[in-house]
């Protein structure tokens, strides 16, 4: 009988094992096949640089901290082929336009407006994938101008811009600006050729508000990687806008060159503009050096003419300029402290010469 008994608790212990067994194996069959938890409806990312400026340039304050920009970047998933995206700056600074007239030897103020560039939307677009190398963005989105004006802030090597982006106040502003228009994007010739192509209502004149004239700009930009050498990319851009005065055509033309790798980057851009008959014209070199992942050492020779046919005072003044710092990354880059020091001078002696020390801390999310 005890034999008897402890046969049966044996069978029972060894067909309960199985069961338990096969459950496990369902159940990790059945995991394996469940589908992927689906994209957030609303996915919210943002960049927060908070700087601190110690001298002076043409442009910038004395002995100040600034919140340089504080974005916050809303998207989203429609459908398998409709996405929506929108940010903010809540660091923006509100400006005013201003109208004035001259009577008797004096300057008398007529208007002043709201400057809608400087409100907070940055950008307000729907995107449309037509076909794996076709994507059609419609709304308020950034120019296809130069790699840097189209490369995220917190991405370029330098604190600050190349100077015929940064120098807004002094002609700049040509390219990292947004207007509203559509345009169409995407990879070809097995992802070694991009493009952009879009017709806008001007060249960054108009972001959050309107065409004031029948006139349209029509805006591109093609990046090439050489087959073999992917670290190497070569690209330009320009747009065009005509109108029925010699006074409004306004055209832009820049072209790029890259090289990138994991410890190197050699990157120069010219870009030229001409609205009317004011001419201007920007271009630098940058080398950045990274000894550890964590680490990047960058340098920029910068020069900037806001108008090449004049210099006669501190706004038309050409301009060249030294950048040199580093960068320290944190958590994988989440997290980057950065310090430059910019030396500017002038050729004319006009205007001058200033250093200036910048620091920066920003985070990504």
């Amino acid at each position: 009988m005890p034999s008897s008994r402890l046969t049966t608790l044996l069978v029972a212990v060894l067909g309960a094992g199985r069961l338990e067994a096969q459950d496990t194996a369902a159940t990790q069959h059945a995991a394996a096949n469940e589908p992927a938890p689906p994209a957030p409806a609303v996915q919210i990312n943002g960049l927060l640089q908070v700087w601190y400026l110690d001298g002076h340039t043409v442009t910038s304050a004395h002995d100040t901290y600034r919140i340089r920009r504080a974005d916050v970047k809303f998207s989203g998933i429609v459908s398998p082929r409709v996405r929506w995206r929108i940010s903010l700056d809540g660091a923006k600074l509100l400006n005013l336009n201003k109208t004035t007239t001259v009577a008797a030897d004096s300057s008398v103020l007529n208007d002043v407006a709201i400057d809608q560039r400087s409100r907070i939307l940055q950008e307000a677009s729907i995107n449309v994938t037509l076909a794996p190398a076709l994507r059609v963005d419609v709304g308020q989105q950034i120019i296809p101008l130069s790699y840097e004006g189209i490369t995220a802030a917190s991405q370029i090597e330098t604190i600050e811009r190349t100077m015929f982006i940064a120098e807004r106040g002094r002609g700049g502003g040509i390219s990292d600006v947004r207007d509203i228009g559509a345009e169409v994007r995407g990879s070809v010739a097995d992802n070694h050729v991009d493009y952009q192509l879009g017709v806008f209502n001007e060249f960054g004149d108009t972001q959050n508000s309107t065409d004031q004239n029948d006139q349209k700009a029509t805006i591109g930009r093609l990046a090439f990687r050489l087959p073999g050498v992917p670290a190497l990319q070569l690209g330009a851009s320009g747009g065009f806008q005509g109108g029925p005065l010699p006074q409004q055509r306004r055209e832009r033309a820049g072209g790029e060159a890259q090289f990138r790798n994991r410890w190197l980057t050699l990157r120069a851009e010219a870009m030229g503009a001409r609205d009317g008959t004011l001419r201007r014209l920007g271009y630098y070199g940058l080398g950045a050096f990274r000894p550890a992942p964590d680490v990047e050492l960058v340098g920029r020779w910068d020069y900037w003419d806001p108008d090449l046919h004049n210099e006669s005072a501190t706004s038309n003044a050409a301009e060249r300029e030294i950048v040199a710092g580093a960068s320290y990354f944190i958590e994988g880059g989440a997290t980057r402290l950065a310090a430059n020091v910019v030396r500017s001078t002038f050729p004319s002696g006009i205007v001058q010469s200033t250093t200036l020390l910048l620091f920066s801390l920003q985070v990504v999310w």
